[in-house]
């Protein structure tokens, strides 16, 4: 029977929307006897507090941090529509520069990466994710001003640390305002964020870069309004976030006591624990842990390659510069279609570890189709195969990762952490595979992806397999050391 584990107690409306997501484990049983016994212990009021609970949650942090997050990729993703229209020939730039700045974004990403939780945890998300946004926008709009390619790989470090934490912090603070069988689903819907951002940049930096100016040239353009753009938005990000659910001010007294009780019982209740050095590191030696991120790792890989590189290769298919702009919208859009069936992808196929397997092998199918021919319009279906499989995989991937590792604040924090760790990580790869001399085929780029999607394939199956012997454990304990929780895959 196709089930998932939300803590020791279990209602009916719990247990029919968990069922839904799959995720077989051997101790069904048990769960079944669970869930039975509890399924009156939501009133139909409680029903209905809870979801409009939820609905003001989605309304407020999530529906923000889905704004802010499409302005972040399209900042850090600008930089591709940039190199077509003249910051190349502007900057000096030859040979490998345009990838060695693409990958000191990552070494800037990457070098507080996984600190950024600890920080969020006594700072606070309503302030520190506001702040982080204001300081990226401007580092962004600052690419604008730059007169040489040594200006700009300071400043792609600069922006890398400025983004540092936010996607860190926004799964973090969704992990402490949803129950646990809500989480992937808000998560997917989180990651939507990426593809619309490919969407919404092509065709507005396209726009942008007609921009024509006697001092400020095309691709200065891009730079500058969607950094001010960006700055403007996170603003807002002060009166909007919140902390966690016991201090959230757009909630009312009984909506506060309830999901402060639900959480509790549902075992997810960390926004306001402590969390410590011990408990990180006891989370962060868990092979099991690093071995999801691995598929983490493929996915972002394979939407890497959509984000920075996809109108370099539209433009190499010989259209001109425009049309590769406006182009690279489809692979993301067929992307965003993808995530939000994400969750319909997992129920279909009855367990997320098969769902990331498919999506995983879809975007290998097209990397295997760019790598083998030059025929245009093979190569653009090849293309919006990437985008689907990769972002498909971004879709049901972290969501797993953290509601599979949600034990205790620690695991939900580490499991965030190292997913978005793992997902930068890529960007060292996807940064360095697609050359300018290997144009038009990119026969090294897509065969890397090749293999990587490969690698994320084997990590999901020997998950499912690890979680499976993990979860007989478990189910062999006393009832007294029993807590309810098992693995979800």
């Amino acid at each position: 029977m196709s089930n998932h584990s939300i803590g020791s107690t279990t209602s009916k409306v719990e247990y029919t929307e968990v069922t839904s997501l799959g995720g077989t484990i051997e101790s069904s049983d048990d769960l079944v006897r669970r869930a039975e016994s509890a399924a009156s212990s939501l009133s139909p009021q409680e029903t209905l507090l809870l979801d409009r609970y939820c609905r003001k949650v989605d309304m407020r942090i999530l529906a923000y941090a889905i704004v802010l997050c499409i302005l972040n990729q399209s900042d850090r993703g600008s930089i591709g529509v940039a190199k077509l229209v003249g910051l190349e020939s502007d900057l000096h730039m030859v040979k490998n520069d345009f990838n060695i700045a693409t990958t000191l974004f990552t070494v800037g990403y990457l070098s507080l990466e996984m600190f950024s939780n600890f920080i969020l945890k006594r700072v606070g998300a309503s302030r520190l994710l506001p702040t982080l946004g204001v300081l990226w926008g401007v580092v962004c709009a600052l690419q604008g001003v730059i007169q040489t390619k040594y200006q700009l790989f300071a400043m792609r470090v600069l922006l890398g640390m400025a983004e540092c934490g936010f996607t860190t912090g926004i799964l973090l603070i969704l992990s402490f305002f949803y129950p646990k069988h809500k989480l992937t689903s808000r998560t997917g819907l989180f990651y939507l964020s990426s593809p619309l951002a490919n969407v919404v940049s092509g065709p507005l930096a396209s726009a942008l870069s007609h921009i024509h100016h006697p001092y400020i040239k095309r691709w200065q353009w891009v730079f500058i309004l969607e950094g001010a753009i960006t700055v403007l938005v996170a603003l807002l990000g002060y009166y909007v976030l919140q902390d966690h659910p016991e201090k959230c001010r757009f909630l009312n007294d009984e909506e506060k006591r309830f999901i402060v009780k639900y959480k509790q019982r549902d075992g997810t209740l960390g926004g306001s624990q402590h969390l410590s050095f011990s408990d990180t590191r006891r989370a962060l030696s868990d092979w099991q842990l690093w071995c999801m991120t691995i598929a983490s790792f493929s996915a972002c890989a394979a939407c890497g390659s959509v984000t920075v590189f996809a109108p370099e290769v539209i433009n190499e298919l010989g259209f001109t510069s425009a049309q590769a702009q406006a182009m690279s919208a489809l692979p993301s859009a067929c992307g965003a279609v993808a995530i939000m069936l994400a969750g319909h992808t997992v129920r279909l196929c009855g367990s997320h570890w098969l769902a990331c397997s498919l999506a995983l092998l879809t975007a290998l199918v097209g990397s295997i189709m760019m790598v083998a021919t030059l025929n245009v319009p093979i190569r653009i279906i090849g293309l919006c195969l990437l985008g689907t499989g990769g972002f498909s995989g971004l879709g049901i991937s972290p969501g797993w990762n953290i509601t599979a590792n949600s034990q205790t604040v620690a695991n939900s924090a580490v499991a965030a952490a190292m997913t978005v760790f793992m997902g930068s990580a890529s960007g060292f790869i996807a940064s360095n595979v697609f050359l300018n001399w290997d144009a038009p085929r990119f026969a090294i780029g897509h065969s890397t992806n090749i293999g990587l999607m490969s690698l994320g394939i084997v990590a999901c199956v020997v998950t499912r397999i690890s979680m499976g012997r993990r979860n007989k454990r478990f189910a062999r304990q006393p009832s007294e050391l029993d807590d309810g929780f098992r693995f979800v895959y």
